[in-house]
């Protein structure tokens, strides 16, 4: 079985080990990509749904 987040299991033990400056580095570089794709997510998804009620009902 494939672990899909395997990092998320081990992220006590990595705390314990790195220093918090370099975690809080760490974590930005990966939170502004996570960030910019959920924000294009969202305003798809509400594009999507303005371009259908605008078709069934408009």
């Amino acid at each position: 079985m494939i672990k899909p987040f395997p990092n998320l299991i081990y992220k006590k033990k990595e705390r314990n080990l790195s220093s918090k400056s370099n975690l809080k580095q760490e974590e930005n570089v990966k939170s502004k990509p996570l960030i910019i794709f959920g924000l294009i997510i969202s305003l798809t998804s509400i594009f999507l749904l303005l371009f259908t009620i605008n078709n069934k009902f408009g």
